[in-house]
């Protein structure tokens, strides 16, 4: 109805999926590079997940359109609460074989017949399931018994997964395991962001032949965006009322106040919240531009944490703008030069702001800091005040934003465990005194519970700490280039039976040293010959080695603090992590490595020779087992950080409610 009045040749946000409105996003560019990479691969599973109307079809019709249909028959199936046989004979049809009347075995007998021609000419077959997260495991299973086909060693028979976010929760399943191990890529499309909103929105226009008729307000962009989260079949719903609007109003520019009013229209139709849009609409509009989240690191761990934080933070709308509060100096992030590396290796653009503690006591530092976040109180608005670690600093901080009436969110809430008495009394002070928590696992969320913390105030979100797995790029993870700068024989990487690397925090050179020598020791009682790779602070490298000269059943190589980058690179390629590091273990969960609590106080204790023959006896198994992963958690998957960052909206847009009532009733 409004092409012809401004100009247009065609409609230029139709829902329907259509790969020449293709527009390549940065989430949507990823996952179609790794989609290009695996349907070139002619096998196996490629995954492709979605909120509703994220663009999933349109990205892989787009990726349709580039293979060759001479070479490539492609079937289509739409998975609606189909059972195991009913697939198959559902995945019969899309191949254009009618299986009616034919037994399962005949079914499958035909099936392998028919795509085994296909190999014989040249070609090969592409199977696409659509809603996919509707299928029980035992259909898709099903699905791994066809990927079995072969002719000769060529596979005859790939397949795409294509379902909303719950597919993902689908294919962890334990009984999954085989199929997971065939998945060449997987994606999942998240939201654009603001800019990408905007971009989408022009290119479409522009692509049916637009001439800024009619003109888009920035502002317009801005709530079109909020209204929409950035989800292409809602922007494609609104941006096509907006523009029957203005003809209907014969109006040559759309702007802010007709985005709110169509909106609203929509939402009322649909039943959808248009209160909830309107008040994102409004809070980003009267909020301060001074007001930030201040994610406060006090420790290598929490730096990194704290990082992945204010990614996912500044990557939405509803949220105040990160800033990165790190202190440096004795007892907190003690090299400067290594942190900022760190940070430049996960992609971090805005160190934020570093304050170096120099008093002497661990007393006087925690005063320090808190003079230094209540100075920055006083100085800006701060609209909660996010902290990870569990150092002294870190318990300073939280009072004095207590102190200051600015909300605390505590996140990797509720570990207790075998944590030592003090450690465990910081943690303690730390849950207690926040006003939003986040939990890594169900038993830190227990812990708190237990101790009476409010239920409505914890969250279970995951291990942040895993996050930093996902951001660090591995290209810059290259063990072997780690190996060489330090000195150690790459034949470490090359043993069959691997090597352990060993990150001991709490320990000084002489405890350290004492818990290797009395692990070596018991090692050659078992009879094994194994690399021990042990990082240690600056200084101590030479006195371990000297600790370590004598002969011993395993090689000890000891290495200067690397990057945590490099750190990654590194447990990649170990076959165990023995450490007293919760942080370094939830990661090297995440990585699929196994990991040994290894105490570097426990050689002092009474038990302590108990205590090492039990690592030892479990490092011994897993050595034996050939280097057997483990399964990290469900929630260990790399997206805890958005998943505190969605929380954290919610939460504090329930807190703004109350300011902004007057605004929604003037509205």
């Amino acid at each position: 109805m409004y092409e012809k009045h401004y100009g247009l040749s065609a409609p230029p946000f139709q829902i329907h999926p259509d790969p020449s409105f293709y527009f390549e996003s940065k989430g949507h560019g990823n996952a179609y590079q790794y989609l290009r990479f695996g349907a070139f691969q002619g096998e196996g599973f490629i995954v492709v997940t979605g909120d509703i109307g994220a663009g999933k079809t349109t990205l892989l019709r787009a990726l349709l359109s580039e293979l060759d249909p001479g070479k490539v028959v492609a079937a289509q199936v739409v998975s609606t609460q189909l059972g195991a046989d009913d697939l198959l004979y559902a995945v019969a049809l899309g191949f254009g074989i009618n299986g009616q009347g034919l037994s399962k075995a005949r079914l499958l007998v035909t099936l392998e017949a028919f795509l085994a021609s296909l190999a014989t000419a040249n070609r090969r077959a592409l199977l696409i399931i659509d809603e996919a997260q509707n299928l029980d495991p035992k259909a898709i299973e099903e699905l791994r018994m066809l990927s079995n086909f072969q002719f000769g060693n060529r596979a005859l028979l790939q397949s795409f997964l294509v379902g909303q976010p719950e597919l993902r929760d689908i294919l962890r399943l334990p009984q999954l395991e085989q199929l997971r191990q065939r998945v060449l890529a997987s994606c999942h499309l998240g939201p654009m962001e603001p800019a990408e909103t905007r971009g989408y929105i022009e290119h479409r226009l522009r692509h049916v032949g637009w001439k800024q008729r009619p003109g888009f307000d920035d502002e317009a962009f801005e709530l079109i965006h909020a209204a929409s989260a950035g989800v292409p079949r809602r922007i494609n719903t609104l941006c096509n009322r907006l523009l029957l609007s203005a003809f209907l109003d014969e109006a040559e520019r759309i702007d802010a106040a007709r985005v709110l009013r169509v909106e609203a229209e929509l939402s009322a139709e649909i039943g959808g919240d248009a209160r909830r849009h309107r008040l994102l609409a409004a809070a980003n509009a009267s909020r301060s531009t001074r007001e930030v989240l201040l994610c406060v690191a006090a420790s290598q761990p929490a730096l990194l944490c704290a990082a992945a934080l204010s990614q996912a933070f500044a990557q939405r709308e509803d949220l105040p703008p990160p800033l990165l509060l790190r202190f440096q100096g004795p007892g907190a992030i003690g090299d400067g030069e290594l942190a900022q590396r760190d940070l430049r290796e996960l992609g971090v653009s805005d160190p934020g702001s570093e304050v170096v503690l120099q008093a002497a006591t661990s007393a006087g530092r925690a005063a320090e800091a808190a003079a230094a976040l209540a100075a920055r109180l006083d100085a800006r608005e701060v609209g909660a005040v996010v902290l990870v670690g569990d150092a002294p600093v870190d318990v300073a901080c939280a009072m004095a934003a207590a102190a200051a009436e600015v909300p605390v969110v505590r996140v990797e809430a509720g570990q207790r465990g075998q944590a030592a008495a003090p450690l465990r009394r910081r943690r303690e002070l730390l849950d207690h005194a926040a006003d939003l928590l986040f939990c890594a696992e169900w038993g830190d969320q227990e812990w708190l519970h237990a101790e009476a913390v409010d239920s409505q105030a914890t969250h279970l979100v995951g291990s942040v700490a895993v996050d930093a797995v996902r951001l660090a790029p591995a290209r810059g993870a290259a063990a072997e280039q780690l190996l060489r700068r330090e000195g150690v024989p790459l034949s470490v990487l090359s043993d069959p039976a691997g090597f352990a690397l060993v990150v001991l925090r709490d320990g000084d050179e002489r405890a350290t040293g004492e818990a290797v020598v009395a692990l070596n020791a018991q090692m050659r009682k078992l009879g094994w010959m194994f690399s021990l790779v042990c990082v240690v602070r600056s200084g101590q490298r030479d006195a371990l080695a000297q600790r370590c000269a004598h002969a011993l059943a395993t090689a000890v190589h000891a290495i200067d603090t690397p990057s945590h980058v490099e750190m990654l690179g590194l447990m990649r390629h170990a076959r165990c992590l023995l450490s007293d590091s919760e942080w370094l273990r939830a990661q090297a969960l995440a990585l699929g490595v196994p990991s040994l609590v290894l105490d570097p106080h426990s050689v002092e204790t009474e038990k302590s020779s108990s205590e090492i023959r039990r690592i030892a006896g479990e490092l011994a198994d897993i050595i034996a087992s050939g280097g057997r992963r483990v399964q990290p958690p469900d929630l260990f998957d790399g997206h805890a950080s958005e998943r505190v960052a969605a929380r954290l909206a919610d939460w504090l847009l329930a807190r703004q409610d109350g300011a902004y009532r007057d605004y929604l009733e003037r509205a």
